[in-house]
């Protein structure tokens, strides 16, 4: 991936953090974006699980060995994202790779539902990454190439109590990468939704998600793999999947088809 620029949304901690390493190891540029800017104060009820900042992330790539800026970002605002898609161009240059990491829940009976959490879950899960490809697309069709990643669920196909606003969304998210994949496919721009499976972030673990405890819980470097085969994908490789990575080398991917 060498001379390639990512964007990472989501970036300050779990997964993000970890696929903005694991893209920067393989040679990319990578942006870090997210709405943490800051540490979370000290005695928040958070502390525990959102520790973590763009800042750290980014510099914590460079230590490393990559090249890596912070982007502050709130994808529920239009004009964050414009503001991270041009900064990314003035640093940069160009746009390679979009994974589009930034997510929220909204668990609740539909009767307990409150709307402006469901709303923002949809402005978080569903019009930031519509916006996002939006504003990052010019530069993949200039050069007719690039990837996009949507981070998907299992929930999007499948029933988990308490979980229909997030369920919807994701399955939103979904449908409209399938679509954006036929969009660009003959611009050999690579669309793919990926579900990384019940990984130990600060979502899961502040959540209670019923018939899930038997599932495996794995640690974000482990989607690093996976993730970084997908971001070095073209159209003419690798498009219009929903993919998980548990099978990973298994069905797709490395090994698979």
């Amino acid at each position: 991936m060498s001379g390639k620029v990512a964007i990472v949304t989501g970036g300050s901690r779990g997964i993000g953090r970890a696929v903005s390493h694991g893209l920067a190891e393989a040679g990319a540029k990578v942006v870090v974006a997210s709405r943490s800017e800051e540490e979370v104060p000290p005695g928040s009820e958070f502390e525990r699980y959102a520790t973590g900042n763009i800042n750290a992330t980014a510099e914590s790539v460079r230590r490393a060995g990559g090249n890596a800026i912070a982007v502050p970002c709130d994808v529920t605002k239009g004009a964050d994202i414009q503001h991270l898609i041009e900064a990314t161009l003035s640093r940069y240059g160009r746009i390679d790779i979009l994974f589009s990491n930034a997510g929220i829940d909204c668990e609740s009976p539909v009767v307990d539902l409150d709307p402006d959490l469901f709303d923002r879950c949809l402005a978080v899960n569903v019009r930031a990454p519509v916006l996002l490809c939006k504003y990052a697309l010019p530069s993949m069709l200039e050069r007719g190439s690039g990837s996009i990643i949507g981070v998907t669920s299992g929930s999007a196909r499948g029933y988990r109590e308490g979980r229909v606003g997030y369920s919807l969304s994701k399955a939103a998210l979904e449908r409209m990468l399938l679509s954006l994949a036929e969009e660009v496919r003959d611009r050999n721009i690579a669309v793919n939704a990926f579900s990384p499976g019940r990984v130990d972030t600060w979502m899961n673990r502040r959540g209670d998600w019923p018939g899930t405890a038997h599932i495996p819980m794995v640690q974000p470097d482990e989607v690093i793999p996976a993730a970084v085969w997908l971001a070095s994908q073209s159209a003419e490789t690798f498009t219009g999947q929903v993919v998980e990575r548990a099978d990973f080398g298994v069905t797709w991917g490395a090994t698979g088809s």
